[in-house]
C-alpha cells in the first residue's frame, strides 16, 4: 500500500514531474550549416530559389552568419517573396549593423518593401518564436522582432521560452508601422474567500448544527485526471521531442527540402504538445488547491507513472 500523502502534494508532485519531462535542444553545427549552404548555391544557380532560400536560411539557424543571411534575402526577393525578404533585411539590420554590404543590401530590400507591406514590431516578455498564420517564421526567438507583411488581417502567434503561447490578431495596412505586445495568459486567478455567514438567532442557529454539511468544492477525481492528462501531454512531448531529434539527424545525413520541412513540422507539434501540458497543469493545479473537495469517506483512487523507453505511462484506477 502506498505511503500516505496529502492529494494536493500528490498533484504538485505529478505537475512537477511533467514540467521536468523536456526534449534536448539541438545544437549548432557548422558541417550541417556549410552542407546546407552549397545545397542553396545549388539550387540557386538551378534557378530554384524559394529551395535556395531555404537552405540558405537553414545554413544561418544552424552557424549564423552574415554570408547566409544576406543569401537567403537574395534568394527570397529573385523568388518574389518580397515580405519574407524584407524581414530577413531587418534581422540583418540589427545582427550586423557595423557591415556596410549587409546594411546596404538591408536598407535597399526595406526602402523597397515600405509602400507595399505593412511593418510589425513584436514584443514579447519573456522572449518568443513567431508564426504568422500558423507558419513559423524560423528567425532567433528573441524579445523584439520585425516582420513585414502583405497588408490585410492576419493571427500573429508567439511561443515563449518556457512553452506557453499567446496570440493576436492584426491588420496590416500597406506603408504603416504598428507596435504588437505579446504575453503570456496567467494561470486563472483562485476564487475569492466566501463572506462570512449572517448572525442567526440562537435558535435556528442549534437546529442548522444538528444537520451534517453539505459537501463543497469538485471531486477529487477532477484533479486527479487532469494532472493524469497533464502528464500524459507531457509525455507524448518527449516522444515527439525524441522524434523531432530524429528528424535532425536524418536531415545533417542527408541535408533535403523535404527533410528541413518534415523537421520543422515535428518541432512545432512538440512546442505545442509541451504547451498544452504545462496550461494542463497549470490550470489542474488551480483546481486541486483551491475548488477541489479532498476530505469525505471515498478513498483517493491511485494514480502512478511508469517510464518507458520512448515517452511515460500513466495508470489510474478507481472504482463504482
Amino acid at each position: 500500500m502506498p505511503t500516505a500523502m496529502s492529494l494536493p502534494a500528490r498533484t504538485k508532485t505529478l505537475l512537477i514531474s511533467a514540467a521536468l519531462l523536456a526534449a534536448p535542444a539541438a545544437r549548432a553545427d557548422v558541417s550541417a550549416a556549410a552542407r546546407a549552404f552549397s545545397d542553396g548555391q545549388t539550387a540557386q544557380l538551378e534557378g530554384d530559389y524559394d529551395h535556395a532560400a531555404q537552405s540558405f536560411e537553414l545554413a544561418y539557424s544552424n552557424a549564423p552568419s552574415k554570408e547566409a543571411l544576406r543569401s537567403a534575402i537574395r534568394a527570397r526577393q529573385l523568388a518574389g517573396q518580397l515580405a519574407r525578404a524584407a524581414t530577413l533585411a531587418e534581422l540583418l539590420l540589427v545582427k550586423y549593423p557595423d557591415d556596410a554590404p549587409s546594411t546596404k543590401l538591408a536598407s535597399d530590400v526595406i526602402a523597397e518593401a515600405k509602400p507595399k507591406l505593412g511593418r510589425v514590431t513584436v514584443t514579447c516578455a519573456p522572449r518568443c518564436s513567431l508564426a504568422i498564420g500558423g507558419r513559423a517564421m524560423s528567425l532567433p526567438a528573441a524579445e523584439t522582432q520585425v516582420v513585414d507583411i502583405a497588408a490585410g488581417r492576419h493571427t500573429l502567434e508567439a511561443t515563449f521560452d518556457d512553452a506557453r503561447t499567446a496570440s493576436r490578431d492584426i491588420a496590416a495596412v500597406a506603408g504603416a508601422d504598428s507596435d504588437v505586445r505579446l504575453v503570456p495568459a496567467a494561470p486563472s486567478a483562485a476564487a475569492a474567500p466566501a463572506a462570512a455567514p449572517a448572525p442567526q438567532p440562537r435558535a435556528e442557529a442549534e437546529v442548522k448544527r444538528s444537520e451534517p454539511a453539505a459537501p463543497h468544492g469538485l471531486p477529487r477525481f477532477v484533479a486527479l485526471t487532469g494532472a493524469a492528462i497533464a502528464v500524459g501531454l507531457a509525455g507524448v512531448g518527449v516522444w515527439s521531442g525524441l522524434d523531432t531529434n530524429k528528424a535532425r539527424d536524418t536531415y545533417v545525413k542527408n541535408p533535403t527540402h523535404a527533410a528541413f520541412t518534415a523537421g520543422q513540422s515535428k518541432q512545432l507539434r512538440t512546442n505545442i504538445l509541451f504547451g498544452s501540458a504545462i496550461a494542463v497543469g497549470a490550470a489542474t493545479a488551480v483546481v486541486a488547491v483551491w475548488w477541489t473537495r479532498w476530505s469525505g469517506k471515498e478513498t483517493p483512487p491511485p494514480v502512478a507513472l511508469a517510464p518507458l523507453t520512448d515517452g511515460a505511462l500513466v495508470t489510474y484506477g478507481g472504482h463504482f
